[in-house]
């Protein structure tokens, strides 16, 4: 595939496969952001980083809350604001989970004037902090300094901090540099886990008492990269969630992973495609094939888009966009996977359509658009039916061709239906039809009433007999003998 003609200029690919939420029909693409950046440590690396937004109702009564997919947030350098600190998203790796809390909480004073400090605690799964909101009057209290203490007094920031400036030094690393420094919380707020299913949240709302509970995300994501060296091997890429920032004002989470493969000094050059699947965490530990064929079945209905770069993030611009034919070579690339996605279209519809065509009595391109089905879409639905035949759909397949029936076809004998079914073999089908005033769908009706009808009457069976031996004779021509498997007796 093409992605330009030097390393300058060349784009590194991304294809998302969708996630098909249980019980629904139709797959769609998680929100989401695939970030690229080449650093270097010993050896050349690629770090692949993620980011998703959700949101979640503090008021919901479900426990633990769920969180719900949103708009995700747009990717950020790190340029540290005092009055707005921001995550540095284009660092190499993060060895530690941050958690970061940003907006206010509420204080009201008490009965007798008093104000009190908030007690508040966050943390991931079993892990707490405890710290105070002192506040300086009664109102919205931003969570920072100096409002935000320890219980011994020392002030704590829960907001994302500066970290280590690597682009100055274009991301190159001596061989023993600690990765520790790109961490984006304060240490009280690091989490050393492996896997992370829960953020606690208590004392952020107008009643001091609401402590939440939320779910984090049940799919996480992992990649495997195609690179355009022939005899390379897949890059597997697993991800590791890193980052979590709490908007209180705004009730969402913001959730970063991260992953890394190898590359060279040119990673625009030497990766062709980042193929990036969704699952539950621990069906990738526990059946990993299965669900990379979930992921790559459903592929070619994916998102495709170039992987942002720091520099596009510098430029306050988003990747450019994929060229009519760079998004269909991508999108036919998928299509290698022998498997073949789900259908999405009810049987019925699909066999309407699939119907319609075989009559050729109206062009594709109509009958696509009159069913909102593009052609790009449809071959995927095509084939999708095709691995998976069913009943239903060949019922609903029968009931869509006989509703479109002609009063042609009833006027086909037995004579003219042999002679069709012979000089079919000989030429172009389609013109053959047309010109006997029939499309593909009508034969295939005329054919489906002749066999019926001589599975139940054995006169009209041997009538169609003779007329086959007879139409077969006269296409050999006058004195020629009888054909191979005739009666010669």
């Amino acid at each position: 595939m093409s992605r330009g003609a030097s390393p300058q200029t060349r784009r590194i690919l991304v294809a998302e496969a969708p996630v098909r939420p249980p019980g629904e029909r139709c797959a769609r693409a998680l929100p989401c952001r695939v970030g690229v950046l080449p650093w270097v440590v010993d050896r050349c690396w690629l770090s692949i980083l993620v980011v998703a937004t959700f949101r979640f109702d503090p008021a919901s009564a479900e426990r633990p809350i769920p969180l719900v997919p949103a708009p995700p947030r747009r990717f950020d350098t790190g340029r540290y604001l005092p009055e707005a600190p921001r995550v540095d998203d284009f660092v190499p790796m993060r060895l530690l989970v941050d958690l970061a809390v940003t907006g206010h909480v509420e204080l009201r004073s008490s009965p007798s004037g008093a104000l009190h400090a908030r007690r508040l605690q966050v943390g991931l799964d079993d892990g707490r902090l405890d710290l105070l909101v002192h506040p300086a009057q009664p109102g919205r209290i931003p969570l920072r300094p100096p409002f935000t203490q320890t219980p011994e007094g020392r002030p704590l920031d829960l907001g994302p901090q500066p970290c280590h400036q690597g682009a100055e030094h274009g991301f190159i690393h001596e061989a023993e540099f600690d990765l520790g420094v790109y961490q984006a919380a304060v240490p009280e707020l690091r989490w050393e886990v492996d896997a992370v299913t829960g953020l606690h949240l208590a004392g952020l709302w107008r009643d001091p008492e609401t402590a939440l509970d939320l779910a984090l995300p049940a799919l996480a994501p992992r990649a495997r990269v195609d690179y355009t060296q022939p005899g390379v091997r897949l890059g597997e890429v697993r991800f590791f969630l890193d980052g979590i920032a709490v908007d209180v004002d705004a009730s969402t989470v913001h959730v970063t992973w991260r992953g890394l493969v190898e590359t060279t000094a040119q990673p625009r050059l030497d990766v062709d495609r980042i193929v990036l699947g969704w699952a539950p965490p621990a069906r990738w530990e526990t059946e990993p094939d299965a669900a990379w064929d979930d992921c790559l079945r459903e592929l070619p209905r994916g998102r495709f888009a170039w992987a942002t770069e720091r520099d596009d993030v510098l430029k306050g611009e988003d990747p450019p966009p994929l060229g009519e034919e760079e998004l269909a070579m991508a999108r036919y690339e998928t299509w290698r996977h022998p498997g073949a996605a789900a259908p999405e279209l009810a049987p019925e519809e699909a066999a309407a359509i699939t119907a319609e065509l075989a009559e050729q009595r109206w062009p594709r391109a109509e009958i696509l658009a009159r069913h909102e089905v593009d052609e790009y879409a449809w071959g995927i639905e095509e084939r999708a039916w095709a691995q998976r035949p069913s009943a239903e759909y060949a019922a609903a397949l029968l009931l869509a061709s006989e509703a479109l029936a002609t009063p042609r076809e009833a006027e086909i004998t037995a004579a003219e239906y042999v002679a069709l079914s012979a000089r079919l073999h000989d030429g172009d089908p389609t013109r053959m039809l047309a010109e006997a005033g029939l499309g593909i769908g009508a034969f295939v009706r005329v054919e489906r009433r002749f066999r019926e009808r001589a599975a139940a009457d054995r006169a009209l069976a041997a009538e169609l007999e003779r007329l086959r031996l007879d139409e077969q004779a006269r296409r050999r021509g006058p004195g020629a003998g009888p054909a191979q498997g005739e009666d010669q007796g």
